[in-house]
């Protein structure tokens, strides 16, 4: 392309920039825009990382705090029973209670697709 020249305001001429320069130019904003925008996103992605770990710590925590009363409480209920039966009795009926409320948790917890599917299998 040939070069064009303008005439500003006091008279001396001007050289416009040609092709390659202009878009040599528009690929640095290009690509200056992008560096941007992929910062952006991994300072966003940063804090969002961050946030779900924090709250993965707390809900783990406070899990682990669930689970030690939890144990206290089957604790408890076996030295209840032991007043009345042999220790080994009341570890079992407190075992096999432990495991009756786990099946149940398990059968509710299941979905009603998962139940479907399973019962038009067996037809």
């Amino acid at each position: 392309m040939t070069e064009k020249q303008s005439h500003p305001a006091n008279g001396a001429p001007a050289t416009m920039q040609d092709w390659p320069t202009l878009v040599g130019r528009a690929v640095d904003d290009v690509t200056r825009i992008l560096q941007s925008e992929a910062h952006m996103l991994q300072t966003n992605m940063g804090a969002a990382l961050e946030t779900r770990l924090a709250s993965a710590i707390a809900t783990l925590t406070i899990v682990a705090v669930m689970i030690s009363g939890a144990v206290c409480i089957v604790c408890a209920a076996i030295l209840l029973l032991h007043q009345w039966l042999p220790l080994w009795q009341s570890f079992g009926i407190i075992g096999g209670g432990v495991l009756l409320a786990g099946l149940a948790g398990y059968a509710i917890k299941r979905s009603p697709a998962t139940l479907e599917s399973a019962e038009s299998k067996s037809i």
